[in-house]
C-alpha cells in the first residue's frame, strides 16, 4: 500500500477489518476468520457476521450446512435474526450459498475511500463558499472545541452528549437504549470523536444541533459514520462542514486515509462524497436468514 493510490489498492478484506474496529458489536465471536457481532439489533454492522474470504466454504471441514447452521444458532441464542455482511467482490461464493438457502438480500451499501488530505482540502473549499472563516483545526483535547461562524459553530467531543444522541436518527428513528454503548465501543488503539454543528436557539433556551457525525481513527484510517443533518437544515453544507472538521481532526491523529459507507440508493450523498474526493472501493450487502422462533411458554 504505497503512494496516493493506497486507499484504492488496499484489499477488500483488509479495509473491512479496519472498518470493523471502528464500529463494533457489543458482543463478538469468531467463526473461522469470520467475525460474528451482536448489539441488540442496533445497526446492521453491529448485528451481522462479517465475511472475510470464503475460507469456511473451501475448508472441507466446513460444508455450507455446517457454517450456516452455526451462524443461525449463534444469533438465535441472542434472540436476533441471523444476518451476514457479504463484501463484493470477495463474498460471491458465500452469497450464492445463502441465496440457495433462502436468505433474503438486505441493503446494498457502497464502501468509499479517499486520501484524507484531499478530502479535507475539497471539503474546506466547498464549505468556504457558504461562509467565511477557516475550519476548526485544533486538536481534540479536553472539553469542547468550537469555531464561531455566523449563526453556527462546529464542536468536537470525546463522547456524545444527550443533544448529539437526540440528533442522530438511525434510519429516521430515535435511538434505542443500547445505541450509546455501541457508539462508544471501538477497537484497541482506536480514537473516537463526535462532531456536531450547533446554533443558539432564538429563545435563548440552549443550542440546537443542526448536524452530527462520528469519527474513528485506527491503523492510519479515519472512518466517518452516523452522518445526520436535520431535515430543516439540509442543503446548507453542514454535512460538508462536518466532513472538513473530522478530516482535520483525523489527520492530526495520524490518519492518512478515510472511509465511509453509504446506501447504494442514496444518490445525493454519493454525489456529494464524489465531489469531496471519495473513490468507490467496493460494495457489500446483507443476507438475512429466518427470524428465530419465540420460546414456548
Amino acid at each position: 500500500m504505497h503512494g496516493e493510490s493506497a486507499h484504492v489498492n488496499i484489499g477488500v478484506a483488509e479495509v473491512e477489518q479496519i472498518a470493523a474496529l471502528g464500529w463494533r458489536g457489543l458482543e463478538e465471536a469468531h467463526l473461522g476468520s469470520w467475525l460474528l457481532r451482536a448489539a441488540d439489533g442496533f445497526t446492521g454492522r453491529s448485528n451481522s457476521a462479517l465475511v472475510l474470504g470464503d475460507a469456511l466454504i473451501s475448508d472441507a471441514g466446513w460444508e455450507s450446512a455446517g457454517w450456516v447452521s452455526a451462524i443461525e444458532h449463534w444469533y438465535a441464542e441472542r434472540g436476533l435474526p441471523p444476518m451476514v455482511q457479504v463484501p463484493l467482490p470477495g463474498g460471491e461464493a458465500v452469497d450464492a450459498v445463502l441465496a440457495a438457502a433462502g436468505w433474503r438480500t438486505h441493503d446494498l451499501v457502497r464502501f468509499l475511500t479517499g486520501d484524507i488530505d484531499e478530502v479535507q482540502k475539497l471539503a474546506s473549499a466547498a464549505q468556504s463558499l457558504r461562509s467565511e472563516g477557516p475550519p476548526v483545526s485544533n486538536l481534540l483535547a479536553q472539553g469542547v472545541l468550537h469555531s464561531e461562524r455566523s449563526e453556527a459553530s462546529a464542536h468536537l467531543d470525546a463522547e456524545p452528549d444527550d443533544a448529539w444522541l437526540a440528533a442522530y436518527h438511525y434510519r429516521g428513528a430515535a435511538l434505542p437504549p443500547t445505541a450509546r454503548a455501541v457508539l462508544l465501543r471501538a477497537g484497541e488503539a482506536t480514537e473516537l470523536c463526535f462532531g456536531s454543528i450547533r446554533a443558539a436557539e432564538p429563545d435563548g433556551g440552549g443550542d440546537a444541533v443542526l448536524g452530527v457525525a462520528r469519527g474513528a481513527v485506527g491503523q492510519g484510517w479515519l472512518g466517518v459514520t452516523a452522518v445526520t443533518v436535520a431535515d430543516q437544515h439540509r442543503r446548507r453544507r453542514y454535512g460538508t462542514w462536518l466532513m472538513s472538521e473530522l478530516a482535520t481532526w483525523g489527520a492530526q491523529h495520524g490518519a492518512r486515509w478515510i472511509y465511509l459507507q453509504v446506501a447504494a440508493d442514496n444518490a445525493a450523498a454519493l454525489q456529494l462524497y464524489e465531489r469531496l474526493g471519495f473513490h468507490h472501493h467496493h460494495d457489500y450487502r446483507y443476507r438475512a436468514g429466518p427470524v428465530p422462533e419465540a420460546p414456548s411458554a
